[in-house]
């Protein structure tokens, strides 16, 4: 399985028989994807930077809503989540969605726009994972302290932070802060993430991926 980073909160996962692009983003979010090819599009809410459908190259599935689907060998569940409440905004209008992908023996999941801690029914849906996309930086989403605290309560065995934003210098606060608040390491960054069910490793590993966009 080969994973890459498009920018923002899009991530392209090319699975044996399938390529899965989630939360494809437009050039508002300050990246270029590019035209990216996939035959499933995953969206987690409705925003620019996270429903760029028209910018994924082929004839793709759109998943946009809870259900379960297995398409092209890729099973895939998608479970109903909220983004960071804004005071006087209906909850049922800050809505997105968690989705957990299985392929090749793992299991992966892409928290999206996920704004507060999940609650113990998604946590458990959430368990067992090989690794985890988890955005830092999203303005609907978890700041940094509080993502790396769910991180640490879901225990994947990879987790790649993404939507956050390196300066100049080529650091970020918000993926300096999530780091130091896990305790970890992180990882050299790479372009690509090669990745199968033997290579996993053990315990937490932090994955840096190299934004494309």
């Amino acid at each position: 399985m080969d994973i890459t980073w498009l920018g923002h909160a899009a991530i392209r996962m090319r699975a044996r028989d399938a390529a899965v692009v989630m939360d494809p983003t437009d050039k508002s979010a300050g990246n270029d994807m590019g035209r990216p090819d996939g035959s499933i599009i995953t969206v987690s809410h409705d925003h620019p930077h996270h429903n760029h459908v028209k910018g994924v190259k082929g004839e793709a599935m759109l998943l946009d809503g809870p259900g379960e689907y297995e398409i092209s060998g890729v099973q895939i569940q998608a479970l109903r989540s909220q983004l960071r409440p804004i005071e006087g905004v209906e909850s049922a209008d800050r809505r997105s969605t968690v989705f957990i992908f299985e392929a090749e023996e793992m299991r992966l999941a892409h928290l999206g726009g996920l704004g507060m801690a999940p609650p113990s029914a998604l946590a458990e849906e959430l368990t067992g994972l090989g690794i985890l996309f988890m955005p830092i930086g999203c303005e609907d989403g978890l700041p940094a302290d509080q993502a790396a605290r769910v991180t640490r309560s879901l225990e994947p065995t990879i987790v790649i932070p993404v939507a956050y934003e390196p300066g100049r210098d080529g650091k970020s606060p918000e993926l300096e802060a999530f780091v130091e608040r896990l305790g970890g390491t992180a990882e050299e960054p790479v372009s690509r993430f090669t990745v199968n069910r033997r290579t996993l490793g053990d315990g937490l590993r932090i994955v840096l991926l190299e934004s494309r966009g």
